[in-house]
C-alpha cells in the first residue's frame, strides 16, 4: 500500500463547463498537499471548455470523448490515472486549500480506512439571478453528505467496487458509494470542510427533468435493497 500524498490522482469530468472549470482546477492546483496528477475528461463539450483546459498546460491531463455522461467520463478518467489514491471533483465545485491534506492525514492513520469523507458547504454562484436565489434551500451549516467531491478512496477499493453505472443519467455517485458500503468498504468521516458545492443555474438537479432524477434515485434505492435481500 502506498500512503504517499504524491500518489493521488484527481478525476474531473466536464461537459460545457467553461464558466466554472478554471476555478475548480485552480482549487486543486493550490492544495497545500498537491496531487500527483489531475485527469480531466471532456465529455463532448461544445463551448470553450477545451480552451480553458489548454490554459493549464501540462498541469492537467486532458482526455476527450463524445458526450456519454458523467459516469462514463469518470470511468474513462480512472482508467488512465496512475495514483494509488483517487479523488473526485465536479467541474463547478471547489476544494478548500487543506482538502487533500486533511483527508490524507486520516487515510494513513493506523486503522487504515478504505476511504475518507470531509464535510461540505454550499455557496450561491455570484452569477445566479437574485430571483432564483430566493427559491433555493441553502444549508447554513457544513454537512457530512456522502458526495464524491468530498471523498478520497484507495485505488484497490475502487477496483473492487467496480465502475460507475453508465446507464444512470444522474445519481451515479450515490449509487457508487452505496455499492461500496454494501461491499464492506470502510469509509470514515472527518469534521474538516473539504468541499464547497456551487449552486448555479445549470446544476444537474436543475437542468434534468425532475422525473429523470427521481427515476435514477429510485433505481439506486431499489438496487441497494436487492443487494441487502440477497445476503
Amino acid at each position: 500500500m502506498t500512503d504517499s500524498p504524491n500518489h493521488v490522482s484527481v478525476v474531473i469530468t466536464v461537459r460545457n463547463g467553461e464558466r466554472y472549470l478554471s476555478a475548480a482546477v485552480t482549487s486543486i492546483l493550490e492544495q497545500s498537499t498537491p496531487p500527483a496528477e489531475i485527469v480531466v475528461v471532456d465529455d463532448g463539450s461544445t463551448d470553450d471548455t477545451v480552451g480553458v483546459l489548454a490554459g493549464f498546460g501540462d498541469a492537467v491531463h486532458v482526455v476527450h470523448q463524445p458526450a456519454r455522461g458523467a459516469a462514463a467520463g469518470r470511468n474513462r478518467a480512472i482508467a488512465v490515472t496512475t495514483g494509488d489514491v483517487l479523488a473526485f471533483l465536479d467541474a463547478d465545485d471547489l476544494w478548500t486549500s487543506q482538502s487533500l491534506a486533511r483527508r490524507l492525514e486520516r487515510l494513513v492513520e493506523a486503522d487504515a480506512p478504505d476511504g475518507v469523507f470531509g464535510r461540505t458547504t454550499q455557496f450561491v454562484s455570484p452569477d445566479l439571478p437574485e430571483l432564483e436565489v430566493r427559491h433555493l434551500r441553502i444549508r447554513a451549516e457544513p454537512a457530512s453528505a456522502p458526495l464524491l467531491g468530498a471523498l478520497i478512496v484507495r485505488r484497490e477499493v475502487a477496483e473492487r467496487v467496480g465502475p460507475f453505472d453508465e446507464s444512470l443519467p444522474s445519481a451515479e455517485g450515490v449509487d457508487w458509494i452505496a455499492r461500496a458500503r454494501d461491499a464492506g468498504v470502510r469509509l470514515v468521516a472527518i469534521d474538516d470542510v473539504v468541499l464547497h458545492r456551487r449552486l448555479h443555474a445549470t446544476n444537474t438537479g436543475r437542468t434534468l427533468p425532475r422525473e429523470t432524477t427521481l427515476s435514477a434515485l429510485r433505481r439506486v434505492v431499489h438496487a441497494h435493497h436487492c443487494r441487502h435481500n440477497e445476503r
